[in-house]
């Protein structure tokens, strides 16, 4: 009874003092230092409200660090870190997301400042809880230019745009690093090609290796920059039975030159920790990252999938390879897949597809309760419809310069598919005449078609001749039946394809002095 009071009396003295300070641009307010009550347990704390000004307790606040809960009367405390910059919630599942007024993207965090202790959040409470919602995945937009976000605009900002109007649940996106090709003047052009004007809907951000500012004296400093404009880069949110973590896994050497590696610090390994012990078993949890953990034994890597491996349904969320790529980690016995998304600007913006052949697109994730119900990849200026791009094996690709390109599999009545969003789980089958006669065998092969486009025309260096997994290949029993792909998915979804690639057809030229 008497801690209580003296929690009243705490409120009361901080309400007085707060009623002198203005409000920060982000639906958070901050107090001063003078004359207000620090309470026990820490130097940085505040309250988490509603609009009516009922505290929310439960709410998980950190610097980034540490992390702590609002207790019943929503109060945290915590002590921040010396190389804390931030201070910030995990949004709940029943709350809004608080946009920033300026920028227009979510808002969970205000800046720390030396001289002050208190730092307050307002949380807007939804209409109904969300038990289904869609998660849009965006993979490195990396600017180069001005042109460049006026094009993202144009493309991938106005699919999810009207992707999301039509869609019959809520919608959010996260862009999962690089949005910038170390042209660190244009995240402002970024900025305004995120907001909900252009995409519909509220869009997160996760930090790339091109993200990171160089040369600096150390990593925070080559993150101030980003977090400038999108915050902190390790963080936490919550939909429905989801839980959400974006984080940094750039270990960047700040030298003359973007030499970085892939992983955690032992920091943030703690940080993840302490977020995802908040969080109940039976939810699911998505971990947002830039490069994938796929093939890769960096920091903390293995660790990371440990702690996932402990809950009902997990799933990682990668991208920066330039293609698309559906991954299975397997730990503990338990399947964690990761999902890497091929970009927004295909070959660096050069072209309409990646390395691989991957349309410019983005994932589409299905959400209902902890579980994930479906997944696609929405390729821009294309229906969900369009998953597979077919050849006829013994085509000679040129993209109209000297040099020849096949595929492996070109032998007489040899057909080659390359169907981007396969995992191990689909069924190709073949069609001759209306009637099957079998079923695609998946290999390892460059599309010929895109190594034609992206050297042949576009007059790229040999790295753009990039095998994938995802192709296909089958020997017709009939070289001049009419064929028909069916793709089926591991959700039971049937796509189709019944035109044969024309080796001479290629999508126009773009920005080749990039």
């Amino acid at each position: 009874m008497i801690q209580r009071l003296y929690r009243l009396l705490l409120l009361f003295c901080s309400i007085a003092v707060f009623a002198a300070c203005s409000n920060s641009d982000g639906n958070d307010n901050n107090g001063g230092n003078g004359g207000e009550i620090v309470p026990d347990g820490g130097d940085t704390y505040g309250y988490v409200t509603d609009t009516n000004g009922n505290p929310v307790p439960g709410v998980v606040v950190s610097d980034g660090f540490t992390c702590t809960q609002t207790d019943a009367e929503g109060q945290y405390v915590l002590t921040r870190n010396a190389e804390s910059g931030f201070v910030f919630y995990s949004l709940p599942s029943g709350y809004k997301v608080n946009m920033h007024k300026t920028y227009k993207l979510p808002k969970f965090f205000t800046k720390l400042k030396p001289e002050t202790a208190r730092y307050d959040f307002t949380l807007t409470a939804l209409d109904a809880p969300e038990t289904r919602f869609d998660l849009i995945c965006i993979g490195d937009p990396q600017i180069n230019e001005a042109a460049h976000a006026v094009r993202f605009k144009r493309e991938a900002a106005k699919d999810i745009r009207e992707y999301s109007a039509s869609a019959d649940i809520p919608c959010y996106a996260i862009h999962l690093g690089d949005l910038v090709n170390n042209k660190w003047a244009l995240y402002s052009n970024m900025v305004v090609a995120l907001q909900p004007e252009q995409t519909g809907i509220p869009v997160f951000s996760t930090i790339g290796n091109h993200d990171h500012e160089f040369p600096t004296a150390n990593e925070k400093e080559a993150r101030a920059k980003y977090e400038s404009f999108f915050g902190p880069v390790d963080y936490s949110f919550n939909r429905g039975d989801v839980h959400i973590v974006s984080m940094d896994n750039i270990i960047h050497e700040c030298q003359e030159s973007a030499g970085y590696t892939g992983g955690f610090s032992a920091e943030q390994y703690e940080w993840l920790k302490q977020d995802l012990s908040y969080v109940p078993k039976d939810k699911m949890v998505i971990l947002c990252v830039h490069i994938p953990f796929r093939n890769s034994k960096y920091a903390y890597y293995d660790e990371v999938l440990e702690l996932l491996s402990q809950y009902k349904y997990a799933t990682i969320m990668s991208a920066h390879t330039h293609s698309n790529i559906n991954h299975i980690h397997t730990k503990n016995g338990k399947e964690i897949f990761e999902h890497v998304t091929g970009t927004s600007c295909g070959a660096w913006w050069r072209s309409t597809v990646c390395t691989e052949g991957t349309p410019i697109g983005f994932g589409i994730y299905r959400i209902e309760g902890a579980a994930m119900k479906e997944w696609n990849y929405k390729s821009v200026q294309h229906g969900e419809d369009f998953q597979i791009r077919l050849y006829r094996g013994s085509d000679k690709f040129t993209g109209g310069g000297d040099a020849s390109y096949y595929f492996s599999k070109k032998n007489a009545g040899q057909i080659v598919a390359n169907i981007w969003n396969w995992d191990p789980a689909w069924t190709v089958n073949v069609y001759e005449n209306g009637a099957k006669t079998g079923t695609m065998t998946q290999y390892s092969d460059k599309d010929a078609w895109t190594v034609a486009y992206h050297i042949g025309i576009l007059n790229n260096s040999s790295s753009y001749n990039k095998a994938t997994d995802h192709m296909f290949y089958y020997t017709l029993t009939n070289p001049d039946a009419d064929v028909k792909v069916e793709a089926i998915d591991r959700f039971g979804n049937k796509y189709e394809q019944t035109v044969f690639t024309d080796p001479d057809s290629h999508p126009g030229i773009y920005h080749l002095d990039y």
